[in-house]
């Protein structure tokens, strides 16, 4: 029986040497921290806009999703309209603001529109649960691969964050975004290469196939139960993944940090719009793959045996059914998924560290040479930290479970803080903070004390905070003019003259 040969692990290392040349290459001496951490704010929306999806399509992701409608039917897709759905409001709502106040974080915006203590706190959070979420898309794939191809843990882990956090802290912001791309592309082949080859192994091809996955119910698209305990309803998915879709495109640093990157307004909404519309293709090709697969074990069913674990089938089949050289092509594909992210995550880590911490709290009056070195060596330190960190998953407890309910109780409070700032003129700084905890409260009674689909609550989330931080905030003084002006919907530019209601 076909298995990780000689020829796959030359086609991995290949890969990853490759991609730390391409990032490396735009290593500069003295960088600026407007070189390096926005790239001199000259990239092309393009590349930014597939660098947004890149940055949140992990191994889990590439291979979850497959895995997922492998043992199910295709519900899960309606989470993916929430994409299309929110890009208006991202576009419409806070671009203009980010673009206009040229940010390095977006927490810097929140202390213009509050107050210092509303930066730092939402910052602080951020690194948490990027933190933890980097070491995880390090940990978790290097499992799967040690499953399939026998790999040791410590090795996958090592060759992802080591030759990341190379090309990572030498390229900047620069080379996270064309080593993305290049990932991105990686993936979708990959990805491809196994749709195509399970389908055209299915006696019958494309018919029967179709038929196949019909009989056995993995068609099914639509689930209108009102039931919010059905983790895949239309309502869950739709309400829940509008939230999940919006959230990190306002509030989360290593998505924002890309538009940031941009020339100008109008290339800050195409780079949002290029994400919108790319995600729903690839979503689509991710649950066929598991689907496809479905329906490739069905008619050959002797040949699952060594299937233990139904999260690794892709790339089980990669392994047992493709080429040499193409497994190890696929392998690639799980490291370029986990390293784009890992690289997403520790340049934003960085700059949230560097520019909300070190610049604006310890070091407020140095060079921009100055915070450029500091970023560079900030970029090594968190780079090492999350490789260490993965490395001792395995003596950390259930680190997924731990910063799936982390997240889900810090997200939703995080945009219902935004949206606060943006859209109402009369939000405290000390309002939204009580919003917050309000919101995180309602969030973990859901979590801890009812059954309910996780996917209602980050809507939960933000609902509470938003209403709490308003209805707090009309028991406290109202913010001074400079607070709103500007930095509200509709409140004109600063030295206008706006109610403060």
């Amino acid at each position: 029986m076909k298995g990780f040969g000689t020829l796959d692990y030359v086609v991995v290392v290949v890969y990853l040497i490759a991609i730390a040349l391409v990032g490396s290459s735009f290593y500069k001496r003295k960088s600026t921290a407007h070189e390096y951490f926005l790239g001199g704010r000259t990239m092309w929306w393009l590349p930014a806009g597939i660098s947004i999806l890149a940055a949140d399509l992990s191994a889990i992701t590439v291979m979850g999703t497959p895995a997922w409608h492998y043992g199910h039917n295709l519900e899960l897709l309606i989470m993916s309209l929430g994409y299309p759905l929110m890009a208006p409001i991202v576009i419409l709502v806070f671009v203009p603001f980010y673009a206009k106040l040229n940010l390095y974080t977006a927490y810097e915006y929140l202390e213009k529109r509050f107050d210092l203590n509303v930066r730092l706190v939402t910052s602080i959070l951020f690194q948490v649960l990027r933190g933890m979420h980097v070491a995880i898309v390090i940990y978790a794939p290097s499992l799967v691969i040690n499953l399939v191809t026998g790999l040791p843990v410590w090795q996958s882990i090592l060759f992802m964050g080591l030759f990341t956090t190379l090309y990572t802290t030498l390229g900047g912001i620069k080379a996270v975004i064309w080593t993305d791309v290049i990932q991105f592309c990686t993936v979708t082949l990959g990805i491809l290469l196994i749709f195509g080859t399970a389908l055209s192994e299915v006696p019958g091809g494309i018919t029967t196939a179709y038929h196949t996955a019909l009989d056995a119910g993995r068609l099914k698209l639509l689930n209108f139960s009102l039931d919010p305990k059905e983790l895949t309803s239309f309502w869950a998915c739709i309400i829940g993944g509008f939230v999940l879709c919006m959230a990190p495109l306002t509030t989360d640093q290593a998505i924002l940090q890309r538009l940031f990157t941009t020339k100008s307004s109008a290339d800050c909404r195409r780079s949002v719009i290029v994400q919108s519309v790319l995600v729903i293709p690839i979503s689509l090709l991710l649950a066929f793959t598991g689907t496809a697969l479905f329906v490739f074990y069905q008619a050959h069913p002797e040949r699952l045996s060594g299937l233990t674990n139904t999260d690794a089938v892709m790339p089980f089949f990669a392994v047992r059914e493709l080429p040499a050289g193409v497994s190890g092509l696929i392998i690639a594909c799980v490291f370029a998924a986990s390293m784009a992210v890992m690289s997403a995550g520790i340049n934003s880590l960085t700059t949230a560290t560097t520019v909300d911490i070190y610049q604006r709290v310890l070091r407020p009056n140095e060079s921009s040479e100055h915070y450029g070195t500091a970023g560079r060596i900030g970029t090594v330190l968190w780079g090492l930290s999350m490789t260490l960190m993965a490395l001792s998953a395995d003596r950390l407890g259930d680190l997924a479970l731990a910063y799936n309910r982390v997240g889900s109780v810090i997200s939703g409070p995080l945009l219902g803080i935004f949206l606060l700032a943006t859209l109402t003129r009369r939000a405290t700084s000390g309002g939204a903070l009580i919003g917050a905890a309000l919101g995180a409260a309602a969030v973990g009674v859901v979590l801890f004390r009812t059954e309910w689909s996780f996917f209602y609550q980050g809507p939960i989330g933000v609902a509470v905070t938003f209403l709490g931080g308003w209805a707090a905030s009309l028991l406290m003084p109202p913010p001074g003019a400079d607070k709103v002006q500007g930095l509200v919907i509709g409140a004109g530019e600063p030295g206008s003259t706006v109610p403060a209601a």
